[in-house]
Parts: C-alpha cells; structure tokens; sequence
C-alpha cells in the first residue's frame, strides 16, 4: 500500500501539468485520493487490530474501488459497524491473534461482500 501511495503522490504530481489523462491514470489516481482519504483518523482514536485489518483488507481487495472520495470515510464506518454487528465472532478472533488466518480471510471476504450487497453507505 506504501507503493501505491508513493506512486499515487508522483502521479499526482505530474498530473498537474497535464491536460489530457487516459482512463487508467484516472482510474489510479481517483484510487490514491480514495485510499488516502481511508488512512485519515481521527486523532488521539486508534483504530483497533480489527478495524485497521478490515480497511487494509478492503482497500487491497478493491471493496471499496466503486465508492466515492466524498463518501469513503462514511463507508468505512457503515462497514464497520455491520461486521462488528453480525460479524462478532469474526472479530474476536482477530483482535485476540492479531493475526488474519486463511479461514478468517475467507470469512472477511464473505462478510464484506455480504456487507456491499446488503449495507447502505
């Protein structure tokens, strides 16, 4: 994810001066302002392990490629709450490892896919 900033802040930069961007350099760069929107916290509010997993984790899979800048942040929350919700177990597991198993990264991509079909953000 550091790669993709870093690369998002050179392409940024460069974007400045140009007039014409194809479709991918859009795409790339509407996705660093979406990321960079994600990072943003609140300060003196550490996000717990499990929170800072499910941003990552939603970040690195693209679950959040179809949402607006404007609304990321909003998104993140929703999304929060529903798989602290119904999620609970899943949860617990991460925060008492600290670490993401196979079997908890397949259950995170269910229950975040279950949160984009039936969450409102």
């Amino acid at each position: 994810m550091r790669l993709a900033l870093a690369q998002y802040r050179e392409l940024a930069a460069f974007a400045q001066f140009a007039s014409d961007l194809d479709e991918a350099t859009r795409k790339q760069l509407e996705r660093g302002r979406l990321v960079t929107e994600l990072m943003k916290q609140p300060q003196y509010e550490p996000l717990q392990v499990w929170q800072m997993a499910l941003v990552l984790f939603g970040v690195n899979n693209g679950y959040f490629d179809d949402v607006d800048v404007k609304k990321a942040l909003a998104c993140e929350k929703a999304m929060q709450a529903y798989i602290k919700d119904k999620y609970a177990a899943l949860i617990d597991r991460i925060e008492s490892t600290k670490d993401l198993s196979k079997d908890d990264e397949a259950a995170l991509h269910e229950a975040v896919k279950d949160f984009k079909k039936n969450g409102s953000y």
